[in-house]
């Protein structure tokens, strides 16, 4: 009792590798099936950037779609402390109109926003659309 015989060593050995090489080639096949068949995520939902200038004289803010995705100008909403407006109402055009890299409003109390941008004011830009509200970007003012 409690010795092993030899001829027993070998083939527990094989039967190691012969594990090891199975376990192997099933990884392997699940991340083949995963990179080839499951659709590529694009990270979620609408995404853009935008650039912002602030003109303190005046208190006007220029917003420009810099890049990302076009959205119906209806569907884009910019949000201040105390107003919302859609991108369609500021730039004064259709809401059906496409709002895309190179496009400009300015927020103003002589556009459609009807105020001042104060230098310590945060204005958020979201995508409104089908009840969902998708956060774009944000100015969080000069300071």
């Amino acid at each position: 009792m409690g010795q092993f015989r030899t001829e027993t060593v070998g083939m527990t050995e094989g039967i190691g590798v012969a594990v090891l090489i199975g376990l192997t080639l099933l990884v392997t096949a699940i991340v083949g099936l995963n990179v080839l068949v499951i659709e590529d995520d694009d990270g979620g939902g609408p995404q853009a950037n935008y650039s912002y200038d602030y003109i303190s004289d005046n208190q006007v803010l220029i917003v420009t779609h810099e890049r990302g995705d076009e959205f119906k100008a209806g569907n884009v909403d910019i949000q201040g402390p105390d107003n919302r407006v859609t991108w369609a109402e500021v730039a004064g055009r259709d809401s059906e109109a496409t709002v895309g890299p190179g496009d400009v409003v300015q927020l103003s109390s002589g556009s459609a926003y009807q105020q001042q941008v104060r230098a310590q004011d945060t204005i958020t830009i979201y995508h409104n659309a089908s009840g969902n509200r998708t956060q774009l970007d944000q100015w969080n003012g000069t300071n």
